[in-house]
């Protein structure tokens, strides 16, 4: 025992006697054994996403999902899958090292059904745009179901697609399974909502055409009233 003893003793010191000569050979040792422990710890804990590119919706964890994490992306396309219209976007991970152009994930807007002139909208307002996106379901192998925003650029807001073409009558509320899952039905409940009240309006734009002078009238005013970098916001809003 102690021989044993005596043995270990002997290897500790000698290994203490080279580490203090701090040799190249000694250092490359001691970082590369600590990048190794760092880098692995790292990964445990936050996964391969932050370097590796969603290409299809399996890549996707479901943790990733769960967790309600956003990503960015490029839409670089648009296609039709029977009554679904689906996204071609180019994820972009935090660490940009195995980005691909060729392999595109499959985006499906959550809550709504597109109709011809959302589709071109899409087409002439998106398509080369960086958007980000936040998953919230998996459809099999076929595309990801999930809330899609741009970067307003006047004030570095996020604008919600799905609102947006209902709020423009180019798309309807379509209710999915995602709606089942309790922490997404809050969102769903929004979409409705927002359909409710642009139909609403749009009647009450439909009653008010009868009496121009009214509009008119109000358009002034709002001319009138607000400034001009506000008022070109209003109108391309």
């Amino acid at each position: 025992m102690e021989d044993y003893k005596k043995f270990f003793i002997t290897k500790y010191h000698n290994l203490c006697n080279l580490m203090d000569r701090q040799t190249v050979g000694t250092e490359l040792l001691v970082y590369g054994t600590a990048t190794t422990m760092f880098l692995l710890a790292y990964i445990k804990h936050r996964p391969l996403y932050l370097v590796r590119p969603f290409k299809k919706p399996s890549h996707i964890p479901d943790k990733i999902i769960d967790a309600r994490i956003k990503h960015k992306g490029l839409v670089r396309d648009v296609k039709q899958s029977g009554k679904d219209t689906l996204l071609l976007v180019s994820h972009r991970p935090l660490i940009s090292l195995l980005a691909s152009k060729n392999r595109l994930l499959p985006v499906k807007l959550a809550g709504v059904e597109v109709n011809g002139n959302g589709l071109a909208w899409i087409q002439g307002c998106l398509i080369g745009r960086e958007a980000t996106f936040l998953p919230l379901s998996k459809h099999d192998s076929n595309y990801v179901v999930s809330q899609l925003y741009l970067v307003h650029p006047p004030k570095g807001r996020l604008v919600d697609i799905s609102e947006t073409l209902l709020k423009l009558r180019f798309a309807r509320f379509k209710p999915d399974g995602t709606q089942s899952v309790k922490k997404n039905a809050k969102y769903y409940k929004h979409l409705a909502k927002v359909e409710n009240r642009t139909k609403t309006f749009e009647s009450w734009l439909a009653s008010l055409s009868r009496y121009p002078w009214i509009y008119k009238t109000f358009y002034n005013l709002k001319t009138s009233l607000l400034p001009k970098k506000e008022l070109l916001h209003e109108l391309v809003r």
